[in-house]
């Protein structure tokens, strides 16, 4: 294991915070500058390796385990996430919200800063509901939160350079994965990691400090992958079919269905 300082891996050239303007409690509560990241070289994976170093009380909100490979990677229901080397595999530890309705929203919230970290860094990505970062109609990566004894850790699996082997991949998916080896030439590991953690935590803390609910919702619809769109979401009970509207005050999604308007909160958004 190494530890690493953000600011000593951070690409030059990054600087600049946005300021709390209300009475938000729940951020950081240090700079970014001394953020850790703790590097394996291997493990089961890195929220496991999070977890296990959070019980021994050595992470702090904003320090984060990236694994440059994982032998047990998981993804949304417990899926199996194919983690060739060469590829974002980490876990960051939030702060948790304050405000019950951000913490229903947790989900968006973080992958809204990630997309937004990304797109900040010159990549044109969509979110797809509930996890997913979607480039060129193709998946890129995807965000899992899980939550213990009130603590927050987001894990996030980022194609940078390398791709699943086909035979690992889930049948009856909507799309196949993408690297970002074009968007983000040269991009290692450590070096992309530091500098997502450094834009999503300026966007994590924006959103809970200075966006109401309301304004936050607003904020995202743009963002989505096929807003506007006639989509189906596959539930335990069957498919429905319906015009995805964008996202209620739950992290749900709203489905306009022949003039009825419906709100799902779980499923899988298939087209």
């Amino acid at each position: 294991m190494q530890i690493h300082k953000l600011k000593d891996i951070l690409p030059s050239g990054l600087a600049g915070s946005i300021s709390c303007t209300s009475d938000f409690s729940g951020s950081f509560q240090r700079s970014w500058r001394e953020f850790r990241v703790f590097e394996f070289q291997t493990c089961v994976s890195s929220l496991d390796m999070a977890w296990e170093l959070m019980g021994e009380g050595e992470m702090l909100p904003g320090d984060s385990v990236l694994c440059l490979e994982q032998t047990g990677g998981r993804g949304r229901m417990r899926r199996h996430w194919s983690s060739p080397r060469g590829n974002v595999y980490a876990a960051l530890k939030l702060p948790v919200p304050d405000s019950p309705e951000k913490n229903r929203m947790l989900s968006i919230i973080v992958g809204h800063s990630f997309q937004r970290a990304l797109m900040s860094r010159g990549v044109e990505v969509f979110l797809k509901w509930p996890n997913d970062l979607v480039v060129n109609a193709v998946k890129a990566g995807g965000i899992l939160i899980e939550e213990k004894g009130g603590n927050i850790l987001a894990g996030i699996g980022l194609n940078l350079k390398a791709l699943p082997d086909s035979r690992e991949l889930r049948e009856g998916r909507l799309m196949d994965p993408v690297h970002l080896y074009r968007a983000w030439p040269g991009a290692d590991p450590l070096s992309a990691w530091a500098e997502l953690v450094y834009r999503e935590q300026i966007w994590y803390d924006n959103i809970l400090c200075n966006y109401s609910l309301i304004d936050f919702i607003s904020e995202v619809k743009p963002y989505l992958w096929l807003v506007n769109q006639k989509v189906r979401v596959e539930q335990n009970n069957g498919v429905l079919e319906g015009y995805l509207q964008g996202i209620d005050g739950s992290g749900g999604i709203i489905l306009e269905c022949s003039g009825q308007i419906e709100h799902i909160q779980a499923g899988t958004l298939l087209s």
